[in-house]
């Protein structure tokens, strides 16, 4: 963390926390179950479909350490569920932010 600092002028004292310029943004990556979680009640439905493209993004995600939330591939995944009829929210699954207890 990074020391405070403090201004004094005119008998005034201002304490403030400098961030770092070139601090990196939060990683965005979530645990396999989290992943299947933020498809709500369509996670069942999901998992239990013998559809063979569902299937091929269930095994994808299944096998990885974690899921990054800004892979390239993962709209077109979401994209194969809801041509299959899952009723899910492609952007709501990338977009939210991620919880400490979705984190790896």
């Amino acid at each position: 963390m990074t020391e405070p600092i403090q201004i004094v002028a005119g008998g005034l004292t201002v304490t403030y926390w400098p961030t770092p310029a070139d601090a990196a943004p939060p990683p965005r990556h979530i645990t396999v179950g989290a992943f299947f979680d933020r498809f709500g009640s369509e996670k069942w439905s999901i998992l239990a479909d013998a559809n063979p493209q569902v299937q091929a993004v269930v095994r994808d995600a299944s096998v990885r350490t974690y899921i990054d939330l800004d892979n390239a591939d993962l709209p077109a995944g979401l994209a194969l569920l809801i041509a299959a009829g899952h009723a899910i929210d492609a952007e709501a699954v990338v977009d939210a932010a991620v919880q400490p207890g979705e984190r790896p």
